[in-house]
Parts: structure tokens; C-alpha cells; sequence
């Protein structure tokens, strides 16, 4: 049977997951020095693992970094709160009230994406939303809804984030001199050296001396890879909708052209854990409606599919009064 070096996909792993998997490398070819005999090289290697340990450390305890994390989180929060806040309207009696709902949740809708991109897009996203809202077109939806205090919350988040942001960039004399993105890298070349030495070793000698190595580093490498593969498996699953719940839609007024409504969707996902987590689905993100039947008095249907992570559909029904 042939024996060999298992490939570790370590260029894939998160930063918390690739300095774990190469300080136990270290741990296990330092307690195995003898069957590889080149010190040198296993010195060079724990030296790269110190320096990236480094610099992980920093990135993890930077002040201004956690911060700026922390805020993102909250200013999430806020956009989440607002869209959810917007969508209760829809059951409001006054038809006013559920037109200045809609005409605000479409515009905070085009821009909620962006708490899943990069800062500077979710800054940028936040900004037009706030300079949006504060023109003639949407100004008085706010006031109507009494909704004034939200955007002021997310505008003072999203000004704190962005002096975390100028803060964290006139700290950067404290930030260690080698990227991390380098030092990955570096790290990574150290290892390759030493795994290509021990390939070396098993086919010239046989695998017989190295089996205490050889057996130790390709169990850490599959454990690691497993994860890996698991996450990537979980990214890419679709999520099926068809047993997930929808708000009752009340009675929406006759007007002569079609209604439409945005429904608020929820299902229920099980983690890993094993407990249960209620996630609202985004319009247009998550989901997308269609309509039958929705111009004339009487009931209307109401389509919705799942898209993106989400897969299946949902059938519901309302009523359109005379």
C-alpha cells in the first residue's frame, strides 16, 4: 500500500483555524525531530509560527479593531430592527400609514445587503440611507411613522464605526511590521519544506521509521480538513422555506390597479447545537413574491420562492375589500 503525506488545506483556513492547525504541526514534528534530523529547518518553522501567533494576537486584542467589530454588530442590529419595525406597519388600519411603510422598507431594502459585504460598501450603504431619508421624498414617511429615533441610532453608530476606522489607522505604528496575509505565507512555506523532506524520507527509506510522524500529522490534517469541508458545506446548502411561516396579510384596500404587499417571512433553522433559531428572511435577498389574481375585490394570491441560500415556496392567500 501506498504511503504518503496527506495535503492539508491549510491556504483556506480562517486565521484562528490556521495558526491552531500549524502550532499543533509544530507540536508534533518538534516531539518527532529525530526520524526528519534538520533542526534547522524546524527552527525556521517555529520561528514563522511564533511571528504569525504575533500578529494574530494583535489582530484578535486590538482595541480599535474589536471596537469597530462591535459596532458593526450593533449598527447590524439597528438596519435589522428597522427593517422588522417597518414591516409590523403592515397590518395598520390607516392605509396612509401602510404606504409610508412600504416606501421606506423599499428604500432601506436596496441597502440591506450591505451589512453582509465589506465595511466600506456597508458604511457607504448606511450613508444614502441616511441622506435618503432626510430629503422631501422620504422625510415625511419618517415623521408619520414616528420613526425619527432609529435613524438617529444608526447614524450615531455608524459615525462611532467610522472613528474606530480613523482610530485604528493612526494606531498603525503598534501593528507588527509583517502582514498577516505574509505571514501566513510564510508560515506555510516553513511547513511545506519539512513535509516535503519527510515525502523524501518515506520514499527513499520506506515509511516504516517515520510512522510515528507520518501517522500523528495525517490525522491533523484530516481532522482540520474535515472542518473545513464542513463549512464550506454549510455555506453552500440551501435552506428549504416551504415549511416556514408566514404573518397574516390583512384586508388591503381596493384600488382600482394591482396590490401588492411585502410579507414578513420567518422559518425555523436548527443549528448545529441542536437548538432552534427563528430567522426572518430579507425581500429580495432571501425570497421573492409573486402575485395572482390581485386587482379585483376578492382573494388574492400570494407566491413566495425562496432564492440565494434559500430554496422552495410558500403559497398564502389575501383579501382585497370593495
Amino acid at each position: 500500500m501506498k504511503v504518503k503525506v496527506n495535503n492539508a488545506l491549510f491556504v483556506h483556513y480562517n486565521n484562528a483555524s490556521h495558526i491552531e492547525f500549524h502550532l499543533s504541526a509544530y507540536a508534533i514534528i518538534n516531539r518527532n525531530k529525530s526520524i526528519l534530523n534538520a533542526q534547522s529547518m524546524i527552527d525556521d518553522y517555529k520561528e514563522k509560527v511564533d511571528q504569525e501567533n504575533e500578529i494574530y494576537k494583535w489582530m484578535r486584542l486590538s482595541e480599535y479593531t474589536k471596537m469597530k467589530a462591535d459596532t458593526d454588530r450593533e449598527r447590524d442590529r439597528i438596519l435589522t430592527g428597522i427593517t422588522g419595525q417597518l414591516r409590523s406597519f403592515d397590518k395598520h388600519f390607516d392605509p396612509e400609514v401602510r404606504k409610508s411603510a412600504l416606501h421606506l422598507l423599499h428604500l432601506v431594502n436596496n441597502y440591506h445587503h450591505q451589512e453582509h459585504a465589506d465595511y466600506n460598501a456597508e458604511t457607504a450603504g448606511i450613508d444614502s440611507i441616511l441622506q435618503r431619508i432626510a430629503t422631501e421624498e422620504y422625510s415625511g414617511d419618517v415623521l408619520k411613522l414616528n420613526m425619527q429615533s432609529w435613524f438617529t441610532e444608526l447614524e450615531r453608530l455608524n459615525t462611532l464605526f467610522k472613528t474606530c476606522v480613523d482610530s485604528a489607522a493612526q494606531e498603525k505604528w503598534r501593528k507588527p511590521g509583517v502582514r498577516s496575509a505574509v505571514a501566513r505565507r510564510e508560515t506555510d512555506n516553513a511547513l511545506r519544506k519539512l513535509t516535503a523532506r519527510l515525502t523524501a524520507i518515506i520514499t527513499i527509506d520506506g515509511p516504516e521509521d517515520a510512522q510515528p510522524l507520518l501517522v500523528e500529522y495525517n490525522t491533523l490534517a484530516d481532522r482540520y480538513n474535515g472542518v473545513l469541508k464542513e463549512h464550506y458545506g454549510r455555506l453552500h446548502a440551501k435552506t428549504d422555506i416551504s415549511g416556514g411561516e408566514v404573518d397574516p396579510i390583512g384586508v388591503q384596500p381596493w384600488t382600482g390597479k394591482a396590490v401588492h404587499v411585502i410579507p414578513c417571512v420567518r422559518i425555523r433553522r436548527v443549528e448545529k447545537d441542536g437548538t432552534v433559531t427563528v430567522v426572518e428572511l430579507v425581500f429580495s435577498e432571501d425570497f421573492t413574491v409573486k402575485f395572482k389574481n390581485n386587482v379585483a375585490p376578492g382573494t388574492a394570491t400570494l407566491i413566495i420562492t425562496g432564492i440565494g441560500k434559500y430554496t422552495g415556496e410558500i403559497v398564502t392567500t389575501f383579501n382585497i375589500s370593495n
